[in-house]
């Protein structure tokens, strides 16, 4: 059971366009069971991704909607195997009971709460892209 913190690990879920793809991090910003657009869900969390090398990480973290997530920022014994980021402005919306995951580690309460406030901020702009993808039954995509 995954809760406020947890980086979890998604085996199969579908991306903005419905594509189903492959094991993925997350980081879990909301843990309550509620509803949106008439959809169950019971958690909600941000993709995260790493960087390709160099160049590619001073790009990504040239937007204000990624973050940067290192060790540090991570309680336990768990290591990040390369250097990865949050997407803060994207929320993937999940029902426990239609998707397959593990918890892997935790974020500390600084990098929760920082991570809190960007995601607060971005609503505040009208920023946030909201992915209910994965909490849509098969009849509702036909």
């Amino acid at each position: 059971m995954c809760k406020l913190g947890d980086i979890i690990v998604v085996k199969s879920f579908k991306g903005e366009d419905g594509a189903q793809l492959p094991n993925h991090s997350f980081i879990v910003v909301d843990d309550t069971h509620d509803n949106i657009k008439g959809l169950d869900y019971d958690f909600v969390a941000p993709i995260m991704s790493s960087f390709k090398d160099q160049e590619h990480k001073s790009k990504i973290l040239s937007y204000d909607v990624n973050k940067e997530i290192t060790n540090n920022d991570i309680k336990g014994n768990f290591k990040l195997r390369k250097e990865s980021y949050v997407k803060t402005n994207k929320l993937y919306y999940f029902d426990k009971k239609k998707i397959d995951y593990f918890v892997l580690a935790r974020v500390n309460d600084d990098f929760l709460d920082e991570l809190m406030k960007i995601i607060l901020s971005l609503d505040e702009e009208d920023r946030l892209s909201i992915i209910t993808t994965n909490i849509k039954s098969e009849l509702e995509e036909v």
